[in-house]
């Protein structure tokens, strides 16, 4: 993991543009599904940004925010004060 985020900062880091685009549009899904899905996608979803899981998994969002240099504590707690606020970010106006 280390040696991957270090290469950010080689000649070769646009190798890896690819691959970010795909891992920040797996957060930006949660990041949806969590403020603005219902039933067992939000569930889903926040128990994913939630989770405490230190494995370095791929798709973890561990792993995630680490590849995308993301402080995943700032971001959770952002994530939760703005469920806090507006429930319904996404809803269209009636």
């Amino acid at each position: 993991m280390k040696q991957w985020l270090s290469s950010e900062f080689n000649l070769e880091a646009n190798n890896h543009i690819p691959e970010k685009k795909l891992l920040a549009a797996v957060l930006q899904r949660a990041i949806t599904d969590y403020l603005a899905g219902e039933g067992d996608l939000k569930v889903s979803a926040e128990k994913w940004l939630m989770s405490d899981d230190e494995s370095d998994f791929i798709l973890s969002f561990k792993f995630i925010c680490e590849a995308l240099d993301i402080n995943m504590f700032n971001l959770r707690r952002a994530l939760i004060l703005q469920s806090r606020r507006t429930p319904y970010l996404f809803e269209e106006a009636v």
